[in-house]
């Protein structure tokens, strides 16, 4: 990656993820409490209700986080691309071939 470029980071997708794991427990464990004040059963379904909800957040982040990442770093490689194609090849002194235009050679009768 160039210095302007696209910035992924692991620890900043670990850090999201988990923080919306942890959010929707946080949310959840009141809820939790109620309702096993309620019913044993209940408060268990609602606990696993819980844990599948926070599966799914920990999902969502990570997923729309490394799509936002793969969609910067194809459009940065599509640029780098164009540019390349757009601009000419820098000329080296001494690379050139010059052609002869008289191609018949000096046996040619």
């Amino acid at each position: 990656m160039t210095v302007g470029g696209p910035r992924f980071s692991f620890g900043r997708l670990v850090l999201f993820s988990l923080g919306a794991g942890v959010l929707v427990l946080v949310v959840s464990i009141p809820i939790i409490l109620l309702v096993a004040q309620w019913s044993p059963v209940a408060g268990l379904v609602v606990a696993l209700i819980a844990v599948l909800a926070m599966l799914a957040a920990i999902g969502t982040v990570s997923r729309r986080m490394i799509s936002t990442a793969e969609r910067e770093i194809l459009a940065a490689r599509a640029a780098e691309e164009d540019a390349a194609r757009q601009s000419p090849p820098p000329h080296e002194p001494g690379t050139h071939q010059v052609e002869p235009t008289d191609r018949n050679t000096p046996t040619d009768g």
